[in-house]
């Protein structure tokens, strides 16, 4: 776990949680600016990825390690007593609503990038053979689950980054695949039980990975009194993972300003 500290009057705090695959360094880029905007940033990387382990790289024994995980960088943020903020992107969004839902985390809000609450049909069907497959082999056995990065983004300082990043998971266990396909179910057939907390939902309409109509369906079953949903176009399923940030950044810094108006902290 990491914290990157404002270097002005501090607003808030935000906890950033990265997608599957990946690690928190592909964040790098949307803490600084977070950072600018005079907020402290708390992230790390997931179970089974990045830096936190190479033995089970790709693997975990159950969904609670991730929720679990982020409940310590919540903490970590709650202790600044500063308006906090939960921010998850693909994998890190389901996390992040399970976690609330879970009632393991509080948040003055949220941020849902392109949450994983439903995939694409193309990897629906790729998902039945894989099923078919791999049933009868070990919990623990790693394979390809089909996903490629240049369906998180088209940007060539990312993809050049994905060619020589050696932390990145390449395959995953079947017991990974299996829970989080649980999970992806369990959540979205209890999204009435998410506590009344402001979110910001930002979804791409290309996307290649998820099916961003069904999963803004999901989303609007929030029993939250103030959401805000955008369709993003020309950006892939990685929103911060590109040059050109400012419509989505727009989006996520007026959420934040207007959390920091209700709860009294600016005018």
């Amino acid at each position: 776990m990491w914290k990157w500290e404002t270097d002005r009057q501090a607003k808030g705090v935000i906890v950033v949680v990265h997608d599957m695959l990946e690690h928190h360094e592909y964040y790098t880029q949307l803490i600084s600016q977070l950072r600018n905007s005079g907020y402290h940033v708390v992230s790390g990387d997931l179970p089974g990825h990045g830096q936190t382990t190479r033995m089970n790289k790709g693997h975990i024994s159950d969904f609670s390690q991730y929720t679990d995980r982020v409940r310590e960088w919540h903490e970590v943020a709650r202790a600044y007593r500063l308006p906090t903020f939960l921010l998850g992107q693909g994998l890190g969004g389901l996390i992040v609503i399970e976690a609330l839902r879970q009632n393991l985390v509080g948040a003055d809000g949220i941020i849902l990038l392109n949450p994983m609450l439903s995939f694409k049909q193309s990897f629906i069907n790729r998902k039945n053979t894989i099923r078919t497959s791999i049933r009868t082999t070990s919990d623990t056995t790693r394979f390809d689950p089909g996903i490629h990065f240049s369906q998180f983004t088209e940007d060539p300082g990312f993809l050049d980054q994905y060619d020589n990043d050696e932390l990145l998971v390449r395959k995953v266990s079947y017991h990974w695949y299996r829970t989080v396909i649980n999970q992806m179910k369990a959540t979205t057939e209890f999204m009435e039980d998410f506590p009344d907390v402001p979110v910001l939902a930002m979804l791409s309409r290309g996307n290649e990975i998820i099916e961003p109509l069904l999963s803004a369906k999901y989303i609007k079953q929030m029993r939250t009194r103030e959401l805000s949903l955008h369709m993003l176009d020309n950006i892939q399923h990685s929103v911060f993972q590109r040059d050109d940030t400012d419509v989505p950044y727009y989006h996520l810094e007026r959420f934040l300003n207007a959390q920091l108006f209700r709860i009294g902290l600016i005018g």
